[in-house]
């Protein structure tokens, strides 16, 4: 039996009142489809939520766990995980968090009934047990070496329905978490208001009194954010970082982050069911020109879908050159010299990159015919439908994990997924029911050489993230790319 780990978080033992100022970010274009945690599986969504809401695990600014409504955890046998819950906690409604918060919880997320759009991201968990007021036990349907970074990113904690209540929750509108930030009200088509938790745990925070998501296109961050009336957009177009820059009121922040854009292929049919077609894409996208016109020359270029850092990124794998003549026989060898056309789907705020790939691909006959949707939801509704060939996607890792972004992408259960393979599948599995982390980390560095060999995405570049802020505005950015403002300043 293994000791508890990660036996207290940071010291924090200052107590402050929240200023009187409000913070307003731009991280998104349209509104959030829900604000039930169990109801929503997208990337923007969850950045509203963790302010809400709070996990039993966090990863911090740099992807490593961080102790958070559990102190501290360790694994009983192959199948069970104890957690030791922290006390003196409480829901925004005055309700305490305790074990039974973290069953109700799980059992909510793991019912096919709520219907969680991410089920296959949680399809290890089986249940959890409360052993005690601040004990409980989460239990696996199969070895899982990844449930610690599960709960990190995925399970945010809801209060429990007790019987006496005369009506259930509704938390789709009205959120109730632990969060440094409560729920105030949600202008739909314009923004979400939250207000500092004056009763939070951590009594040093928050700092700021508000705390507002407006969603505007993305023209309209960038003068909003000109204007003075945005303190922060998380996705500034590389083409904007000098306008920003020389503005007295404003500034720009980089960060490498666990992010990248990829092209997902569906290889279950042809011209993409073949690697020679897939091989061929990939030489014919030029990436210092990708990462020159669509980040201003803010990214690295990728191997394959992994970065350095993530645990599973296979250091020796060389990216694929750009040559348009081997991609040219690549394609006659497979039969497809006069090209193809492929129906293609983008999220908005990726429509640039998929017309310059688009562009690029142009040289050897093939043709991307895009259509453009404005959210995450709308995706995965398109991509149920079928019909779609390829796609374009940019994709943060929350996990620091290699697991997340190929299994987003290419693993047959994913809502995002465009692929349906067995060979894949199978090797995900092997890698993910490894629980000792040194054989984890070898099978998965053999499955990024796998991913690699057998060209099973678009690999394109690792992001330098690049924030539009004002001066007054004082955060962290997370090297995941999902940002948590509970202890921003504004001076």
């Amino acid at each position: 039996m293994m000791s508890f780990v990660a036996v207290l978080g940071p010291a924090r033992n200052v107590l402050a009142s929240p200023g009187k100022s409000e913070a307003v970010i731009c991280d998104d274009v349209s509104d959030p489809a829900t604000l039930d945690p169990q109801k929503q599986f997208t990337e923007k969504n969850r950045t509203i939520l963790q302010h809400i809401y709070e996990e039993l695990i966090r990863l911090n600014s740099d992807g490593k766990f961080e102790p958070w409504l559990a102190e501290s955890w360790k694994r009983l046998n192959p199948l069970t995980v104890r957690f030791r819950l922290r006390q003196g906690v409480f829901f925004h409604n005055g309700e305490p968090f305790d074990a039974e918060s973290v069953r109700f919880t799980i059992q909510r997320y793991v019912d096919p009934a709520t219907g969680f759009p991410g089920a296959p991201f949680v399809v290890s968990i089986a249940s959890a047990t409360v052993i005690d007021k601040y004990t409980v036990d989460i239990h696996t349907h199969f070895p899982d070496g990844i449930l610690l970074y599960r709960l990190a990113v995925i399970v945010l904690i809801v209060p429990s329905q007790h019987p006496q209540q005369s009506e259930p929750y509704n938390l789709e509108e009205k959120p109730v978490g632990t969060g440094p930030f409560v729920f105030d009200q949600w202008k739909k088509g314009n923004q979400v208001v939250l207000k500092a938790n004056r009763n939070y745990w951590r009594k040093e925070v928050p700092k700021i009194q508000s705390l507002q998501f407006k969603f505007l296109p993305v023209d309209g961050q960038l003068d909003a954010l000109g204007k003075g009336e945005v303190d922060l957009v998380t996705e500034l177009p590389g083409t904007q970082t000098l306008k920003f820059k020389e503005n007295p009121k404003t500034d720009v922040i980089k960060r490498e982050t666990f992010s990248t854009v990829a092209g997902l292929f569906n290889t279950s049919k042809p011209p993409l069911s073949d690697k020679r077609v897939r091989q061929a894409i990939n030489h014919a996208v030029n990436k210092e020109e990708l990462i020159r016109y669509d980040l201003l020359g803010n990214g690295k270029i990728l191997a394959s879908l992994t970065m350095s850092g993530e645990v599973g990124h296979n250091s020796t794998l060389v990216p694929y050159k750009y040559d348009l003549d081997l991609a040219r026989q690549l394609l006659k060898e497979a039969g497809f010299s006069n090209g193809f056309t492929l129906k293609t789907l983008v999220r908005s705020q990726g429509e640039r990159t998929a017309k310059i790939i688009a562009k690029q691909l142009e040289a050897i006959n093939v043709k991307l015919e895009i259509q453009a949707v404005r959210s995450d939801a709308d995706i995965i509704a398109a991509f149920q439908t079928g019909g779609w060939d390829f796609g374009v996607a940019s994709l943060p890792d929350p996990m620091a994990h290699s697991f997340f972004i190929q299994s987003i992408i290419l693993y047959s259960r994913s809502p995002f997924s465009l692929m349906k393979s067995p060979d894949y599948d199978r090797l995900l599995e092997q890698m993910v029911t490894e629980i000792d982390p040194q054989k984890q980390e070898v099978l998965a560095r053999a499955l990024d050489k796998y991913v690699y060999d057998e060209s099973l995405g678009v690999f394109t570049y690792q992001r330098i993230r690049t924030y539009g802020i004002s001066k007054r505005f004082h955060f962290t950015p997370y090297i995941t790319g999902i940002h948590y403002f509970d202890e921003v300043e504004i001076h």
